[in-house]
């Protein structure tokens, strides 16, 4: 399990702390967070073994990474404890912050102190002390950590909780409940690591070379990486959401240009602003629902501007082909309203391109086409869009 630990973790807590390093100063819960995700990929990226040794060489001491690691999950603590408070914006009392801190640094002393005075040393890298749990220095230092850290999980698990009842329902919510969880499982971890560290105490093997064996256990790999996952998870979903909605989005404006750039060349008045490109729509990097809204409803306006055409000299909806203009069929039964909108947007364009005025509307399309509300005119603009494509491409066969 410790290839989970050694590569996999430290990579997914360093791309989340490049994501969120643009906006890491913008608030003081923004730069919280990144702070505590900072200081758990430095505490991870301690775990490779070429990093262990490369900080024993440079420092002259060949376990330093064992204290590194843990100041670091210190550290991670605090700042998450910080941004707990930031996001709950509730009033604290008078000189919690002042006291945070405080035991922050009495730990990270502590820790050093313990490290350097009551630690057995005849180990490399991050992993020394495991098997030595039944060490006085030992226990002690682990209780520090463990201790520490089963304040924060239990601290955040509890106020993520509280608060979640008042967190609107989706995304956010969602995400809130994965921070929570994630304090859950911090304090699993570190209730299971006290008994873990008292229980196998005196199980130490030894190599024929008379070293010990640091102890291997699953769990103790997996639960943290548990938590760690659901802390990602908790912070990514809100915007993973709007990032999903931003591709949604521009998805169907690539989808709709096709449509939409025919029409509005034959009725141009209904634009709103300056004409795009389809390149220009893709390197647009903002919110897109407005301009896809927009986008609809320009064709529908443009739809409703060519319908108010007279149709051509002797052409009616029922009758042939004639000299001056076409008219379009009427719909057979059951056939797609989608696609039937579609074929007299195709006729109506080609007229106006002929200075000919559009052919009279198929009377299906009187008051069953579009959608009451936003997302549900995209829809079906979406789908007259899908059968103009379709129809161009069968007159182009």
């Amino acid at each position: 399990m410790r290839p989970l630990f050694t590569w996999l973790m430290p990579s997914l807590i360093w791309g989340v702390v490049l994501w969120r390093a643009p906006t890491a100063f913008t608030t003081r819960a923004n730069r919280a967070l990144w702070a505590a995700f900072t200081a758990i990929a430095l505490g991870l990226s301690c775990r490779p073994s070429f990093v262990e040794h490369a900080l024993g060489d440079l420092t002259g001491i060949r376990d330093v990474t064992q204290l590194l690691k843990h100041l670091a999950g210190v550290a991670a603590a605090y700042f998450l404890l910080e941004y707990v408070q930031e996001v709950r914006r509730r009033p604290e009392r008078p000189g919690a912050a002042r006291l945070r801190l405080l035991l922050t640094v009495v730990a990270g002393v502590a820790l050093s102190l313990l490290f350097v005075f009551a630690l057995p040393h005849d180990a490399d890298g991050g992993f020394g002390i495991d098997a030595h749990y039944g060490d006085p220095g030992v226990k002690a230092y682990l209780c520090v950590f463990n201790t520490v850290f089963a304040l924060a999980s239990a601290r955040a698990m509890v106020l993520f909780w509280s608060n979640r009842a008042a967190v609107p329902r989706g995304a956010l919510r969602v995400g809130v409940t994965c921070l929570a969880a994630s304090g859950a499982t911090g304090l699993l971890y570190t209730l299971y690591r006290y008994w873990f560290t008292l229980a196998k105490g005196d199980s130490t093997e030894f190599d024929a070379a008379g070293k010990p064996i640091p102890l291997q256990d699953t769990v103790s790999e997996v639960l943290p990486a548990l938590m760690l996952v659901l802390l990602v998870l908790g912070v990514t979903i809100p915007p993973a959401r709007a990032v999903f909605g931003y591709l949604r989005d521009q998805y169907a404006l690539w989808r709709l240009h096709p449509l939409w750039a025919d029409v509005v060349a034959a009725v141009p008045q209904v634009v709103l602003g300056t004409p795009s490109s389809r390149l220009r729509d893709v390197l647009t990097v903002r919110d897109r629902s407005v301009d896809l809204a927009h986008r609809a409803f320009a064709i529908r306006d443009a739809a409703l501007v060519l319908r108010e055409d007279d149709p051509g000299p002797g052409c009616a909806p029922a009758c042939g082909v004639t000299p001056a203009a076409e008219c379009v069929a009427a719909p057979a039964p059951g056939e797609d309203l989608a696609l039937v909108e579609a074929r007299w947007l195709r006729a109506a364009v080609r007229h106006r391109a002929r200075d000919l005025p559009a052919p009279a509307p198929p009377a299906a399309l009187a008051a069953t086409t579009g959608g009451r509300t936003p997302r549900e005119e995209i829809a079906w603009m979406l789908a007259v869009a899908a059968a103009y494509h379709q129809l161009g491409a069968n007159e182009g066969a």
